[in-house]
């Protein structure tokens, strides 16, 4: 409710739905809450028709002041449900093995290659819409022929992956085409096979990291296509990203950089299958209930604060989450080093021992001499 010199408070508020714009506001088939004497104005519990997978709802809202006058409609708005139930999933869980390589870090804890996977498909007719129905055992970034879908980051967060994983819906529509497509996905432990305990891994029993896809686009011939994480997968765990973890920081070696293996014209022969589970009932599948982590600003102007050799320390005046942005001149085979604190020293040095055993560090790996 806007504050203005005729609005200082609310007395009522009316809220309606449809499943279709043109029955607003005189038909909502879906709910009409009716005039509602409340000044509440978040938080609202729906409680129309039940609603379905893939299900889009428009609706529409107004309210009353002070002096019971009542406001214009709202502009129609909507939401679209992703996939509501286990059954919705055509899908399988693939990935590969990787807790067969038996790396070690911190405490003899279980670390897992990232891994690189792929699947090209062809689609029939020219694209109406397609949905991009996505989640991870671990964390994942989606690529659709060569094109970041979004800009979340590490999704799809956090989760007690053995009661609740939650499931991400992007519109791809624009990302996809008559003819040939690929899907490429990055996928690394995350939280859910990555140390983030003081002791052992909280999900042994789900050892590497797997992601669940499903596709579904509509043709401009009326048809379907549905393109599901499955044994037609290929994967690699060959690629720059050599390690990430939560705690301890990610290692990327350029000289393992894999030109254009997002798009579809890649040759992936020599990549493996993957390995395949089913869905099972015990942990349900739901559509994530909060917003995803995503870029919110860039901090310009980091202070340096000592130059000593080849080192420097930087000062970004306050404790929060990000990713450096750097530009270092390096010869090929050079290892660049970025070390993290939340705060420093009186004298200007990192401290680190609220960090206890985190390594906290990234390591850059140069392949060519320059910037």
């Amino acid at each position: 409710m806007p504050v203005t010199e005729s609005v200082k408070s609310q007395s009522a508020y009316q809220i309606i739905c449809a499943s279709s714009k043109g029955f607003l506001p005189n038909n909502p088939d879906l709910w009409d809450s009716k005039k509602q004497e409340s000044p509440q104005s978040t938080f609202v519990k729906y409680q129309g028709e039940n609603l379905k997978s893939r299900q889009k709802v428009y609706w529409q809202i107004r309210f009353w002041n002070q002096d019971e006058n009542a406001s214009d409609w709202s502009e129609i708005n909507s939401f679209e449900l992703g996939l509501l139930n286990n059954t919705d999933w055509q899908a399988k869980w693939v990935g590969l093995n990787t807790a067969k390589n038996n790396i070690r870090g911190v405490r003899k804890f279980l670390m897992h290659r990232p891994q690189y996977l792929r699947k090209g498909f062809e689609l029939s007719s020219d694209v109406v819409s397609a949905r991009l129905y996505i989640t991870a055992k671990g964390v994942f970034d989606v690529h659709l022929n060569g094109n970041d879908v979004s800009d979340d980051v590490m999704s799809p967060g956090w989760t007690p992956y053995n009661h609740r994983i939650e499931t991400l819906t992007y519109d791809a529509t624009e990302f996809v085409q008559m003819g040939k497509n690929s899907i490429a996905v990055e996928l690394a432990s995350g939280w859910h096979s990555g140390r983030v305990s003081r002791r052992t891994a909280l999900y042994d029993n789900f050892s590497s990291p797997k992601i669940l896809c499903q596709l579904e686009v509509v043709l401009k011939d009326g048809s379907k296509q549905t393109i599901i994480s499955d044994e037609s997968w290929k994967g690699t765990t060959n690629g720059p990203i050599r390690l990430a973890s939560v705690y301890d920081g990610e290692v990327y070696d350029a000289n393992l950089e894999i030109p254009n293996w997002t798009k579809n014209d890649f040759d992936d022969t020599s990549w493996v299958p993957v390995e395949t589970e089913d869905i099972t009932n015990s942990v349900t599948l739901e559509p994530k209930r909060h917003n995803t982590v995503k870029p919110k600003m860039m901090l310009e102007d980091a202070e340096i604060v000592s130059v000593n050799n080849n080192i420097a320390i930087f000062n970004l005046k306050q404790n929060m989450v990000g990713v450096p942005k750097l530009n270092v001149p390096m010869k090929k085979g050079d290892t660049l080093k970025i070390r993290f604190s939340e705060m420093l020293l009186s004298d200007g040095t990192f401290y680190t021992t609220n960090y206890r055993s985190a390594k906290s560090t990234d390591y850059y790996i140069a392949a060519k001499d320059g910037l």
